[in-house]
């Protein structure tokens, strides 16, 4: 806390009446700063956890472009704004920590509970206007390509292949071993199949689930750190599926194709994407339990995670119907 305090008024020219901690993402710890003037939400990131070097390394790809959005008349009041350094930069940065800060957003998230039919609606409405934006982006933001390399497959397999000590996790692991190895080589399948032929690429959330989402008097999209140029569907599955938030996709796919009438949803393209979120998401959990001993609460919420993670990927193995329509 006292490095927060040294680090607001130096690099920020803020100077805090209260700091206080907040819910936030696994990523970052994140707080909410009072000043006389206005409130401000903060993030930190820790630069000495595994998992998190790959977050920090996309703020420089991701931060000017939200900065951009925040400025657009299609945008500017749905999404979260971030406020710059005193010399003009979107992070301050110490030794072993990355601050980010933003204006606060007064509000409550749908969270668990999921949105509304009118929310989802207007949901629908800012994602396919940040998709309608990706030919206005501007040329010299650069490192938003989508990176289908699929390096979490790799590591999957590569722990897979491991010799591991007896352990919770090496149990859990071991018993779902040939499923992921399943789901490493169907990933790798559709994305050869499906996702290298020709796609338009546009201007991607890829996460905007309700827990991303604050509902002020009007919804505002926060937590950019996924953003990308990638096909529309990379955005579309969290809705289509899903994926643990009651959500109205009929609702929310006709109010989007309402904004964006000539597009066609890929299907192929929706599953790729939702088994590769799980993968991914599987490899990040499989990275915090073993290289950053997390306590026992947290140990036990990732466990769980893990669990759900295989459920979902043993369906959308055996599953391979058309969902999406």
């Amino acid at each position: 806390m006292n490095q927060i305090n040294d680090i607001l008024p130096a690099r920020f020219g803020l100077w805090p009446t209260s700091i206080r901690e907040v819910r936030g993402g696994w990523t970052a710890k994140a707080y909410r700063v009072d000043t006389e003037q206005s409130s401000y939400f903060l993030k930190v990131y820790d630069k000495s956890l595994p998992s998190i070097r790959y977050w920090i390394g996309r703020i420089g790809v991701y931060m000017p472009v939200l900065g951009w959005l925040s400025g657009t008349p299609e945008l500017g009041r749905n999404v979260i704004k971030p406020i710059r350094t005193l010399d003009g930069q979107y992070k301050a940065e110490t030794d072993g920590f990355v601050y980010l800060l933003f204006d606060y957003v007064t509000g409550e998230t749908p969270g668990s509970g999921g949105l509304t039919a009118p929310q989802t609606a207007e949901l629908a409405g800012i994602i396919a206007r940040l998709h309608n934006l990706s030919d206005r982006l501007p040329r010299e933001f650069a490192g938003l390509d989508e990176d289908v390399s699929l390096p979490f497959c790799e590591d999957i397999e590569r722990y897979l292949g491991a010799e591991h000590q007896v352990g919770d996790l090496s149990r859990l692991i071991g018993a779902n071993a040939e499923l992921l190895h399943a789901a490493v080589a169907e990933t790798v399948r559709l994305r050869d199949e499906v996702r290298l032929g020709f796609q338009p690429l546009v201007l991607c959330h890829a996460d905007a689930h309700p827990n991303n989402v604050m509902q002020s008097d009007r919804l505002i999209v926060v937590d950019w750190e996924d953003m990308r140029l990638a096909p529309a569907e990379i955005d579309l599955i969290l809705y289509a599926f899903g994926t643990g938030w009651p959500i109205n996709w009929p609702v929310f796919r006709d109010a989007y194709l309402s904004l964006r009438p000539g597009f066609h949803i890929n299907s192929d393209l929706m599953r790729f994407y939702l088994i590769r979120r799980r993968l991914d998401d599987v490899c990040s959990d499989i990275t915090r339990l073993s290289l950053e001993q997390p306590g026992e609460e947290e140990a036990a919420t990732m466990y769980g995670w893990l669990d759900r993670h295989f459920t979902e990927i043993r369906v959308l193995l055996d599953n391979k119907r058309d969902t999406c329509k």
